[in-house]
């Protein structure tokens, strides 16, 4: 068959996948006249124009008007493309748009591309990618599909200005010479000079960063740099190390003028039903500590921590897990910065969840990490097994069963007391609601105790004795309630008066039964018609006490709602009372309880629980908690008040107000302001802190000046100036940690 003689033909809108390239119009130039065969999609290439020129000798195509051409997800876009069929290779010009299938897209004035469009030459190149960043160079260099080398370059991950699109962006790379390398996803920089606003404030010969999209890229971190008052200037130097997708590490140093180095590790390991944590540090250093009241100077000692936690799902039913917090001294990590725990806690579990059913074990040890001599106190748990079962509604005399069994032990160094404990508890339930509205829940409940103490307390057991201790202790609640609902045009109200009468047996609370997980009881809006209002299981409430309480409140359709609580407990016999001082159920009379709650619009909030004198209506305790936010600025507070107790723990009052303001003064700028002030009889402020903060699209500024009040033995006395600034896929520069 010969061939068609040149011609020009005007397409409008016309494809000519397959028809141009595979033969079937023109089979002297396409790919079956060569081989004889169909060509694979992959070879296939797409040819949109308003008009094509044809030159059968040379064998090249001449396309234009709107040209679009398409190759293995590849597009071009030019006002003139020609193409010579012999090798492949595509000139473009005029408007020239390229499309990768990642999502980047470039433009240029002339493009020259060759072997499947993968090499080739680029003028006047300015490209957006796939996350937003943009590139311009004076000319640029396609190699293999892998990667771009431009020369008279620029890169910023900043957006376009609209108002002014030839406004220098916030902050940009300039460089002789720029590499994108899309394989190794790394954008590297040849004498490269960093502008900010347009104006270049930074020069570095060399320079390398993630183009932004992976998620994960080895290689050094930006550093960080802090100033403290206690430590002194501190440059913080990192190594991120992605092992795998699923699995990364950091290793670094922190080095200070008035410390000795600390190096620090953290390791993440994601698995298919699994997951693993851990952070270490490592250092040399001295510290400050108490010593029968007085503050020493302690020379230098290895000093460092250990976190770690672990979750394993073992199956539908099953998971297990663990947690590690440890440190060589109490100082170490408020010192360092690494944490404000109080108490670390360490714990190896395993649970099982089945419908309605839970059972739990585990093994937990304490280190109290306060600047006291409270830590010899802190026992360790072995075992710790409780199962929680629950039946279905109606299905024991309309009402449902339960049965909570326990078993615990606890150890303490030396002579501390160690106790063993095994529990049983049997319960029933039943609500019903009356025709007339009133809801009755009535409860029944008997449960078993079983102790043995070793090396005995006085303060947390009554007895001298270590045998072995039983407990029996049945208990039946009836609570009624009346709930009085009236709907109105913009709010419902309800009004909701409710009684409880509770009865169980007489115990004998100073028997030789330990007190370890009762001691701080204390009664509030939310226990007092509770059967026991002792947390935990070592103390009960025994015998009758009937208990009486209101709760009133409107509620909007948009989530609006305002609600006040106000109860008392009496007990009918008051002999053997069990609470302690300062509870609030000391005396036959309960101290009144309440609760005052509003919320409007999730704008407004306010929180206030109380607790007044049952005689003197004295204030008690007070809790109260505020928000409020509007479009710039936002407000919260939270204030705290207990009263002193002679002959108790509590031989101060305790008063502390904490607040915190949020102000945005300018678009995209942020004031922040936040203190903790004590009105103790060491009043003044705990901490205070103020920052400023710049947020834009591709970087932030954060500046924070914080103080800490504390003794210096604890190693949280401290002034410290932050400065932190994050720049858009080249991570965050600043001070601080």
């Amino acid at each position: 068959m010969s061939c068609f003689p040149p011609f020009s033909v005007r397409i409008k809108r016309f494809a000519l996948l397959s028809f141009l390239l595979s033969g079937a119009a023109f089979p002297c130039f396409g790919y079956a006249a060569v081989s004889g065969e169909t060509p694979p999609v992959s070879d296939q290439v797409d040819f949109l124009a308003e008009q094509i020129n044809y030159d059968e000798k040379n064998q090249i195509i001449v396309a234009s008007g709107n040209v679009e051409i398409t190759q293995e997800g590849r597009v071009v876009k030019a006002k003139t493309v020609t193409y010579h069929l012999l090798n492949e290779a595509v000139e473009a010009e005029g408007d020239v748009v390229m499309m990768e299938p990642s999502g980047d897209v470039h433009f240029a004035d002339r493009v020259e591309l060759k072997d499947r469009f993968k090499n080739g030459y680029v003028k006047k190149l300015r490209s957006v990618l796939a996350d937003g960043s943009r590139f311009t160079a004076e000319e640029g260099h396609r190699e293999n599909a892998e990667r771009i080398v431009m020369t008279d370059a620029t890169y910023t991950p900043c957006e376009e200005c609209k108002a002014d699109p030839e406004k220098a962006p916030l902050w940009q790379f300039r460089a002789g010479k720029v590499t994108h390398d899309t394989t190794d996803h790394t954008i590297t920089y040849n004498d490269a000079t960093f502008e900010v606003g347009g104006f270049p404030i930074a020069y570095t010969p060399y320079f390398s960063h993630p183009d932004g999209t992976i998620h994960q890229k080895s290689g050094v971190l930006p550093p960080t740099f802090s100033s403290n008052s206690q430590m002194g200037l501190s440059v913080n130097t990192r190594y991120y190390w992605a092992i795998s997708p699923s699995e990364d590490a950091t290793l670094g140093a922190r080095l200070f003028t008035k410390e000795t180095p600390m190096a620090f590790g953290e390791y993440r390991k994601r698995y298919d039903d699994a997951e693993l944590e851990l952070d270490t540090s490592a250092t040399s250093s001295s510290r400050k500590d108490t010593v029968g009241g007085e503050t020493i100077t302690k020379g230098d000692e290895f000093r460092g921590h250990l976190f770690g936690k672990g979750l394993w799902d073992i199956d539908e039913k099953w998971r297990a897990g663990f947690r590690t917090q440890l440190t060589t001294d109490d100082q170490y990590l408020r010192q360092y910065d690494l944490s404000s725990e109080s108490v670390l806690d360490n714990e190896v579990y395993a649970e099982r969840f089945s419908g309605r059913n839970y059972l739990v074990g585990r093994a937990m040890a304490f280190q109290d990490v306060r600047v006291s001599d409270r830590s010899a106190d802190q026992p360790n748990i072995l075992p710790d097994i409780r199962s929680n079962m629950l039946g279905q509604p109606n299905d024991l005399l309309g009402g449902r069963w339960s049965l909570d069994l326990s078993a615990l032990g606890l150890t303490r160094k030396g002579n501390g007391q160690d106790v063993l404990r095994g529990s049983a508890t049997a319960g029933w339930e039943r609500r019903d609601v009356a025709s007339f509205g009133s809801v009755n829940t009535l409860t029944a409940a008997l449960r078993g105790d079983a102790y043995k103490a070793f090396n005995y307390d006085e303060d947390m057991s009554g007895d001298s004795s270590s045998d072995v201790s039983t407990r029996f202790y049945p208990y039946v609640q009836d609570v009624l309630s009346y709930p009085l609902v009236r709907d109105f045009d913009a709010f419902q109200s309800v009004i909701e008066p409710t009684i409880a009468l509770t009865a169980a047996s007489n115990v004998d609370n100073n028997s030789n039964i330990p007190n370890e997980d009762s001691q701080d009881v204390q009664i509030d809006a939310l226990n007092i018609f509770s059967p026991n209002r002792f947390p935990g299981l070592d103390r009960v409430e025994d015998r009758v006490h009937a208990t009486f309480g209101g709760r009133a409140g409107v509620y909007a359709p948009d989530g609006s709602e305002a609600e006040i609580f106000l109860g008392q407990s009496f007990r009918l016999n008051n002999s053997d009372n069990p609470f302690p001082e300062g509870s609030g159920l000391s005396g036959q009379e309960s101290d009144f309880v309440g609760q005052i709650m509003a919320d409007y619009q999730r704008k407004f909030g306010l929180d206030y629980r109380f607790q007044l004198g049952a005689d003197s209506f004295e204030s008690e305790r007070h809790e109260l908690s505020a928000y409020a936010g509007w479009e710039k600025i936002s407000l919260s507070a939270t204030y705290l008040y207990a009263r002193a107790l002679e002959g108790t723990d509590l031989d101060q009052s305790r008063e502390q107000l904490y607040q915190d303001v949020t102000y945005d003064f300018v678009e995209n700028w942020r004031m922040r302001e936040s203190s903790r002030y004590d009105f103790g009889d060491l009043s003044g402020f705990r901490n205070v802190l103020f920052g400023v903060d710049y947020f834009a699209q591709c970087a932030t500024i954060s500046t924070t000046a914080k103080r800490s009040f504390a003794f210096e033995e604890t190693g949280a006395d401290a002034t410290e100036v932050m400065v932190r600034i994050g720049l858009k896929n080249l991570g965050e520069f600043g001070t601080g940690d």
